[in-house]
């Protein structure tokens, strides 16, 4: 098995945290997060960010800018991250051999070599190589069975969107009255549109998104291009993860290890069996739109709602 190992960079870590303290964070004291049942205790990151400190220059640098939020809170990330995929490892009986870290570890050139300029030290690194190797066959599995169903429409900015999809998550019949309402297309592409479906093995690129990784009855808003201000609302009305591929549509065997990687990472909370995600505070929030923390609400990727159904 073969995959490659992206190295996370200290400065341009898209996220950040701060350190000292526990604050009133969650249930727990002296917890930095709590996945389900599982405390990433406060203690483990502050570890793991002085083991970063003795070993990266560029870290120190921050330290000393008074700056080690980016550091620290990418740690946090990972470690909700680890758990996540352990969760949805042991759920769906999926595994890998220490004989595949071990190679994936040293095609990456070894594991002090590959953790340098990271937040990683050589244990670290082959616990990270692992859970990729693991996101790559959670991927495997259901890559070429997943299909969703939903409505969607675009609209102008981030604002507007999470504005429009809190609407939808309070009355779906709202939903309706966006998308009728929504603009034309230009050039034959559709702004808006109700029951649209589409297949994992047809989209590869799709099952990355978030509509793939949330179950039916969840109302989703977010960028699919990051470099565009246009924000798309979905409301995902079925999900299924046994639908057959036909002949001719995309296959795991087709698909690099990256991508595969991606796909498992985005499916990892709902086949973890949606833990509950409690952040310390101090260190931000749990954003599930970009599988990852983020420093404040109005910081986050994107919106996710379950919809409130009526009684009938």
């Amino acid at each position: 098995m073969r995959t490659v190992q992206r190295r996370f960079t200290l400065i341009g870590a898209a996220v950040a945290l701060l350190v000292a303290g526990c604050g009133t964070g969650p249930g727990h004291v002296g917890s930095a997060a709590i996945v389900g049942d599982t405390v990433l205790p406060l203690e483990q990151v502050q570890q793991r960010l002085d083991i970063v400190l003795k070993k990266e220059p560029e870290a120190q640098k921050l330290h000393d800018q008074r700056k080690l939020d980016q550091v620290a809170r990418q740690l946090v990330t990972l470690g909700v991250q680890h758990e996540l995929i352990e969760q949805a490892a042991r759920r769906e009986g999926v595994s890998v051999s220490e004989e595949d870290v071990t190679e994936s570890v040293e095609q990456a050139g070894g594991a002090e070599l590959a953790s340098q300029n990271t937040v990683y030290d050589a244990a670290t690194f082959r616990e990270r190589a692992k859970d990729q190797l693991l996101l790559v066959e959670l991927a495997r599995k259901y890559v070429d069975r997943m299909e969703v169903t939903f409505d969607y429409f675009f609209t102008k900015d981030n604002a507007d969107a999470i504005e429009k999809a809190k609407q939808v998550a309070a009355d779906p019949a709202k939903m309706a009255e966006f998308v009728a309402d929504a603009p034309e297309g230009t050039q034959g592409q559709a702004l808006s549109k109700e029951g649209q479906r589409v297949r994992s093995a047809e989209s590869p690129q799709a099952a990355q998104s978030p509509l793939f990784g949330v179950p039916a009855g969840t109302v989703v808003a977010f960028a699919p291009d990051p470099s565009s201000a246009q924000w798309i609302v979905a409301y995902v009305t079925d999900r299924k993860t046994d639908v057959r591929a036909s002949s001719g549509e995309s296959s795991t065997e087709q698909l690099t290890p990256q991508v595969l990687e991606q796909i498992g990472l985005r499916l990892v909370q709902t086949l973890a069996g949606d833990p509950e995600i409690e952040v310390n505070p101090r260190y931000g929030l749990w954003d599930g739109t970009a599988i990852s923390l983020a420093p404040s609400e109005g910081e986050m990727s994107g919106f996710q709602a379950t919809v409130r159904q009526k009684s009938p």
